[in-house]
């Protein structure tokens, strides 16, 4: 049985990779009590208070405990990753947890970081389309550049350039070249006549983050893939 592939993720790509799970699912309460140990040690605890259980953090030596929501409670994780700094056989128990997936330490390139399990066994594409239209993207700047070398202008006028801190690109897609808004759906997405079926007409050059969706099975879970459910399309 072929292995599914991994991704390796250098220590602080590992925290993007964090802060975007955290950012798309909103507040994830039995994840975030599993892994808040993890990052805070004693600085972190969780209890019932009044009936509900409640989440406490201290910030500081000494300071005592303060509730926290769960909403304040994920931006402070991520905050003490970036602050902190975590080995990678830390980084990928915390990742095992977060992604649902296997996730080991390891090196790539010299770079210290960890490995992230794909789960694409059992993955079946339904071509319904949902991905296209529901979720925004960005591409890589390998996807751009390949784009630009094939002459692709029809591409990348859907591609738009935003300039981040330290002088980091990033780039969107699908952006409307007349509006300058988010595309409601993929504008190389379209539907098969007579069936609920979709195709993509740019297959050969779809971004990557097209190519590896949904990559884990809880990906495909929470953004409402059907791919792994045996029976369905």
């Amino acid at each position: 049985m072929p292995q599914d592939p991994a991704n390796f993720l250098t220590l602080s790509q590992a925290v993007d990779a964090l802060a975007s799970d955290f950012g798309q699912y909103g507040p994830q309460s039995a994840m975030f009590r599993k892994i808040g140990p993890l990052i805070l040690g004693k600085d972190f605890k969780t209890g019932m208070s009044s009936g509900r259980r409640t989440n406490w953090i201290r910030r500081m030596e000494g300071c005592p405990h303060e509730p926290v929501d769960e909403t304040a409670l994920g931006f402070y994780l991520i905050h003490m990753l970036e602050t902190r700094n975590i080995n990678a056989k830390d980084m990928a128990k915390i990742c095992t947890l977060v992604f649902e997936t296997p996730v080991r330490p390891g090196k790539f390139k010299g770079e210290s970081g960890v490995w992230v399990e794909g789960q694409e066994a059992g993955f079946v594409c339904r071509r319904c389309g949902g991905c296209c239209r529901r979720l925004a993207n960005t591409c890589t700047p390998e996807d751009y550049c390949l784009w630009k070398s094939l002459g692709r202008d029809d591409i990348l006028a859907w591609v738009k350039q935003e300039v981040l801190g330290h002088g980091k690109i990033q780039y969107r897609i699908w952006v409307d070249p007349r509006t300058g808004k988010s595309a409601e759906s993929c504008p190389f997405l379209v539907g098969q006549p007579g069936s609920d079926l979709f195709s993509c007409t740019i297959q050969d050059v779809k971004p990557l983050i097209c190519r590896e969706y949904p990559f884990t099975q809880k990906h495909a879970r929470l953004t409402g893939c059907p791919g792994f459910t045996p029976g369905t399309g």
